[in-house]
């Protein structure tokens, strides 16, 4: 199992740098495509930092408690 696992990490650890290969090869045949993937790149970077800061900032309001309910005088208490 622990061979499997290290396996496992080790391919996943390839498999990025195979695909920075064969993207640099497929730039060095068309320079627009190049571009034109940079530019997709950047736009996934910026669209996963936005989705990254949304789940923070869901985080971060989910964690907080609700208001206490505090037992202080109420000066409307007999009209309502």
């Amino acid at each position: 199992m622990r061979i499997l696992a290290i396996a496992a990490i080790i391919t996943s650890l390839a498999v990025p740098a195979f695909a920075a290969l064969a993207v640099s090869s497929f730039a060095a045949e068309d320079p627009s495509k190049a571009e034109q993937y940079r530019f997709e790149e950047q736009k996934k970077q910026e669209t996963e930092e936005i989705e990254r800061a949304y789940r923070d900032a869901v985080k971060r309001t989910s964690r907080e408690q609700p208001a206490q309910k505090t037992d202080r005088y109420d000066p409307w208490r007999s009209t309502r």
